[in-house]
């Protein structure tokens, strides 16, 4: 043992190696892949909405305007909570840590709960 006071002493148990929880983090990045693909099906829906009306040759009716940003926000609306619940799945996983299996002395694999 050291005399220095500035040295951290060392440990007598090695910290344990972990993963972060894949099955969570897999979870999380679809339900986020999801939000995207759906904003961006929003975003071409009122490109082709607002298109439609700048090419009429007719002032476009507020029932007309309506109709297709109606159809436009449906798919962003309806996937607002899988965002949410995918942002908080990816976090919980990262943060919920799984140990790493180590091989035995014999050549066998086990996990730190098992010994």
């Amino acid at each position: 043992m050291s005399n220095n006071p500035y040295i951290a002493p060392s440990s007598v148990n090695p910290p344990r190696k972990t993963r972060c929880t894949r099955w969570l983090v897999y979870l999380g990045a679809a339900c986020l892949a999801l939000s995207a693909v759906c904003f961006v099906w929003t975003c071409a829906a009122m490109y082709l909405s607002f298109r439609a009306i700048a090419t009429s040759t007719t002032a476009p009716t507020p029932a007309q305007l309506a109709g297709g940003i109606r159809w436009a926000l449906i798919p962003s609306s309806a996937v607002v909570p899988f965002g949410l619940i995918g942002i908080v799945v990816l976090i919980a996983g990262f943060a919920m840590r799984q140990p790493v299996e180590q091989a035995d002395s014999g050549g066998e694999l086990r996990s730190e709960r098992d010994r």
